[in-house]
């Protein structure tokens, strides 16, 4: 790999660090970027693995005292994210990345409307339908996991799923999410490093160029991130996956 291909990995991967700590979907930005300087696609999903981890291993450690608040059921959360990252990425392994192409753009859809109106949906549902999270805490596992075994298998866009989902099925605030988020992410990716790197797909020098640039991008948005009122952070979240969608859209189908 040449100086211009380095620096450009390590200039995504400044940025990709930011998006990743705040929201998630930056893959979608470095998924091409990396396919550009000349890897496969396996090759690219791999690297995108091995890249972004510091950004949610860094989001974690800033929102650790979140994270505390939320512990009641994070040990479950992390089994799940454990068990169906790790199924995940062996059948891409397996199966390779074409066949879950054509569902990303639908899956980002329903993510951006489930996490832009989930307020509203979890607010109507508890005052006409005797709504009770802690009743449907099984459906939100049930659908974590499913998000888990998509986000092993290929992963662009599952943090705004996960977000979409704690806005329906929970009370957390959008920090507490956030922290989760990051939390299982980045179980769930360091067990996809593993299993990748076994298989022999991992491209170490692309991706540890782009890893440098996400531990810095990742550091100074988590710090910004956390210090801003929920509100600006759930709308900035809501127009990061609206333009992830239509981008969604018009790359894969």
């Amino acid at each position: 790999m040449d100086l211009v291909n380095f620096l450009i990995l390590f200039a995504g991967g400044i940025l990709a660090g930011m998006i990743n700590v705040l929201a998630g979907g930056a893959g979608f930005m470095t998924f091409p970027l990396l396919l550009a300087t000349g890897l496969s696609e396996m090759e690219a999903n791999a690297a995108n693995f091995v890249a972004l981890i510091p950004a949610n291993i860094v989001g974690t450690a800033v929102y650790r005292r979140e994270l505390t608040e939320v512990r009641q059921h994070l040990p479950i959360r992390m089994l799940l994210a454990a068990v169906g990252g790790a199924a995940g990425s062996l059948l891409f392994v397996w199966l390779g990345a074409d066949s879950f192409k054509a569902a990303i753009p639908w899956l980002l859809l329903f993510a951006t409307a489930s996490f832009g109106l989930g307020p509203f949906i979890k607010t109507w549902l508890e005052r006409h339908q005797d709504f009770d999270v802690a009743r449907w805490l099984w459906l939100s596992f049930l659908l974590e996991f499913l998000v888990y075994l998509y986000g092993g298998y290929f992963g662009l866009g599952m943090g705004i799923i996960l977000l979409a989902i704690h806005s329906i099925f929970s009370h957390m605030t959008i920090h507490h999410a956030n922290a989760l988020r990051n939390a299982t992410i980045s179980l769930m990716t360091l067990i996809g490093i593993v299993i990748f790197a076994s298989s022999g797909i991992v491209a170490w020098l692309p991706s540890l160029a782009m890893m440098a640039g996400a531990i810095v991008g990742g550091y100074g948005m988590a710090h910004i991130v956390r210090r801003l009122p929920q509100n600006v952070v759930r709308n900035v979240i809501l127009c990061w996956s609206i333009l992830l969608t239509a981008y969604a859209f018009w790359r894969y189908l």
